[in-house]
């Protein structure tokens, strides 16, 4: 009993106190209200548009098309990726490659009024094309690219380009080692070849002596040669269809479209936490005022 008491007391207190100086605190808030107003009329208004995909398994074409069956229930081009797939797939996104060529294809230096011969240019570019484009992983492991831009269509060419990108630059680093592997297997198949052909010159330049050792040992080195070759002859067919292969690496689930509402600022967000925040502070202000002059007179 004795607590509740005290509590409507200090209640009351409170009451009376922001009463008593009623004036300060309703200036504080109204100005703070009012300042807020402006402030968020102020704010361009930026529209959100969004993509959102799943990546698919990143195995080998060549792979995909030696399988035993049409559809492998673990491994095959087909199939969606796994949780690595997906972090891969985000790591992707933030590549340069994809960055500067979005950069480059919407010329955002000007888009984003950021001057060319002022301080620290491409800092700011940077900044501001990561505090406006980002990727995240959904609840349900998919991917959405999400773009917020003062124009609307602008944000939903950028996600749409940037899904586009995103299977070109894939292609592109795993094609720079395929076409690294296919040199050496290349260079080793037609290493190969000339060994086999020197074998057969050699033979020749023995006419009818099959019975010696040295056209026996040179026959049986050129069989064992030969099944090198077949063998080495198919792993070039498949370093060259891998260096060859350019396949989409995602299945996009939903394309990005302009949009019809602002996504930012919400202006009722703004001027209600501001004013609550001014109150607050008004209170506060008040009652460390109210405090240094009782200071004060208990000093004289």
């Amino acid at each position: 009993m004795q607590d509740q008491t005290e509590f409507n007391y200090n209640s009351m207190d409170i009451i009376r106190f922001m009463f008593k100086h009623k004036w300060p605190i309703i200036i504080v808030t109204l100005i703070a209200a009012i300042a807020s107003v402006i402030v968020s009329m102020a704010i361009a208004p930026k529209f959100k548009s969004s993509v959102i995909l799943y990546p698919k398994t990143q195995v080998s074409v060549s792979h995909a098309l030696t399988t035993a069956e049409l559809i492998d229930p673990d491994d095959h081009i087909m199939n969606f990726g796994d949780e690595e797939a997906t972090e891969q797939l985000i790591q992707t996104l933030y590549s340069e490659d994809i960055r500067f060529a979005i950069i480059d294809k919407f010329d955002l230096l000007n888009h984003y009024d950021i001057d060319s011969e002022g301080e620290f240019p491409m800092t700011k570019l940077h900044e501001e094309f990561s505090d406006n484009i980002r990727f995240k992983k959904t609840e349900y492991q998919a991917i959405q690219i999400e773009v917020m831009d003062t124009d609307p269509l602008m944000a939903a060419d950028i996600a749409n380009e940037i899904a586009s990108l995103l299977d070109e630059t894939l292609n592109k680093m795993q094609n720079d080692v395929a076409v690294g592997i296919l040199k050496v297997v290349e260079g080793e198949y037609n290493l190969l070849i000339s060994e086999i052909e020197q074998i057969e010159i050699s033979l020749k330049a023995l006419g009818n002596k099959r019975g010696e050792p040295k056209y026996i040992s040179l026959s049986e080195q050129l069989v064992n040669e030969n099944k090198r070759l077949s063998d080495l002859k198919s792993k070039l067919v498949e370093a060259r269809v891998n260096a060859n292969q350019d396949l989409p690496r995602k299945f996009l689930v939903a394309k990005a479209y302009p949009a019809e509402k602002k996504a930012y600022p919400v202006r009722w967000l703004i001027c209600a936490v501001s004013t609550i925040s001014a109150f607050v502070f008004a209170v506060l202000m008040m009652l460390f005022i109210e405090r240094y002059k009782d200071l004060l007179k208990f000093k004289q």
